[in-house]
């Protein structure tokens, strides 16, 4: 077997399969980054974002063949586009069948049984793979043992899974992701989507403080990826991170990517704290933060350290839904009196609900929307169940055979449609009620338009255009292309959210 030593990772491109403009995700290479800083120093290392590219096929092997590989490290961190990892390693053994290719990712991890099925997938990673990786290179070059847990791959003909890579408790002894591998100052630069969920100046950087949430609720799977247990970066080493991006790159602004940063209050306040007390004069989003951690005193400490933008978890406006079914300790005059204080304090604030879960009546999705239109967010998210595999709630849908027939979950997610089967609606019910409501409760006033374009960073006609196109894909089963303006402050943006 050939030694290996030139690596590529790549970040397929999700538009080669039919995509939903709604849903194309914001994509910055922090996972690939953060394995090729583990092994560069013994490894020949090159970068394919074929996503932020935007790629064709032949342009992509065009630039696999260049670089002449031994080992493809293939990466995807969505389910729905899955199909996309499959084509990028066909069209690498397509080159060349010898080239190793491996996958990794949430698709792996969640769905190895659906991806494994692909024979131009050599090896894949299920789990962490920061040190699974490397050991998995060292067994390939005949320099130690195949790891005994965290990798799939072919014997005899047939697929062995393992169990996942074991967590990492410490996440200090992680170095900085490898970013001067993947020219990082044009994602920095880069949006990829229009949202209001979009940093508010640029250059700015994602960034990951912590993994793992306890909180347990039924429709999430954060559990089966990242893990009950919460484990979290000391704020000297966030801090150290913070500096080195400012310094190597000019960030002005952050977006916080942790499973759920605010477990602890305690070390929430300390890292943003730390942030003031360091003077790093960065702007920030607060995005899906569970409400039940919120308090005056969080939110001032936020504010203070830059906080311009809070995306609050509500899932529900029914107690016994958020009770029974979600599992989340949610108490909805909790939700009533952190809005009225983040929007006292200046901060832009989004609420997000779930509409649709199994055994949620009708009229209670009705109250969850008399509940987010009561509280006068400066916008309101609504978002169709869908039940994800290896969740409690998935089990229930399955055990009571609740999930439409001729439906995956692990590769068949549609974010804008149900996939139950429930006597109180059918998929055109929640569809329709759904994007009517986004629509009627977050632009029925000028004023309120005003706020999201700004918010957004396009012109109110870019933003009308937006509006027409979401409306206009509720009633078609393909999705149009939206071409917007350029936004405004000399934004960059490629597509719609």
């Amino acid at each position: 077997m050939t030694k290996i030593n030139r690596i590529v990772f790549v970040q397929p491109n999700l538009k080669w399969i039919p995509w939903n403009f709604k849903t194309l995700w914001e994509i910055h290479p922090i996972n690939i980054c953060l394995v090729a800083a583990m092994i560069e120093k013994d490894y020949d290392i090159n970068i394919i974002d074929a996503n932020i590219d935007n790629l064709s096929q032949e342009e992509f092997q065009k630039k696999i063949a260049a670089l002449n590989p031994d080992l493809v490290g293939i990466t995807l961190l969505t389910m729905e586009y899955g199909p996309t990892a499959h084509i990028a390693a066909q069209l690498v053994k397509q080159i060349n069948a010898d080239i190793i290719t491996v996958l990794g990712g949430i698709y792996a991890t969640q769905a190895p049984d659906i991806a494994g099925r692909d024979g131009n997938i050599d090896y894949m990673v299920l789990g962490e793979g920061e040190f699974t990786f490397p050991t998995l290179l060292h067994f390939l070059n005949g320099q130690g043992d195949l790891p005994k847990r965290g990798i799939a791959y072919f014997k005899n003909g047939e697929r062995v899974v393992q169990e996942k890579s074991p967590f990492i408790h410490d996440l200090d002894i992680l170095p900085n992701p490898a970013y001067h591998l993947a020219d990082y100052g044009r994602y920095t630069r880069t949006l990829q989507r229009i949202s209001v969920d979009s940093p508010r100046t640029l250059p700015y950087a994602r960034i990951m403080t912590s993994r793992g949430c306890p909180v347990g609720c039924t429709f999430c799977e954060i559990e089966s990826i990242t893990g009950k247990p919460f484990r979290a970066r000391s704020v000297p080493h966030i801090i150290k991170e913070m500096k080195f991006l400012k310094e190597h790159y000019g960030i002005k602004a952050l977006i916080f990517d942790d499973d759920n940063l605010y477990i602890s209050r305690a070390r929430a306040r300390a890292l943003f704290q730390a942030m003031i007390d360091e003077n790093l004069d960065l702007k920030w989003n607060a995005i899906a933060v569970p409400v039940f951690y919120l308090s005056d005193p969080l939110l001032d400490t936020m504010k203070a350290s830059g906080c311009q933008y809070l995306d609050m978890a509500v899932e529900s406006g029914v107690e016994r839904v958020l009770n029974d079914i979600v599992h989340k300790p949610v108490k909805l005059n909790h939700v009533v009196n952190m809005v009225k204080k983040a929007k006292s304090l200046g901060i832009d604030v989004n609420t997000h609900f779930i509409i649709g879960f199994p055994g949620e009546t009708w009229e209670e999705i009705r109250e969850t929307i008399r509940f987010a239109e009561s509280l006068d967010a400066d916008y309101t998210k609504f978002f169709i169940y869908q039940p994800l595999p290896n969740t409690p709630l998935y089990k229930k849908v399955m055990e009571d055979k609740n999930l439409m027939q001729g439906y995956n979950m692990k590769t068949d997610v549609n974010w804008s449609e149900s996939r139950l089967i429930s006597s109180e609606f059918n998929p055109q019910d929640l569809k329709y009620l759904r994007a009517y409501e986004w629509e009627r409760i977050n632009f029925g006033t000028p004023s309120k338009r005003q706020k999201i374009a700004q918010m957004m960073h396009v012109s109110e006609e870019a933003l009308t255009a937006l509006r027409k196109a979401t409306l206009a894909s509720v009633h078609s089963e393909t999705y149009p292309a939206l071409s917007l303006q350029e936004p405004t402050n000399n934004f960059v943006a490629h597509m719609a959210l």
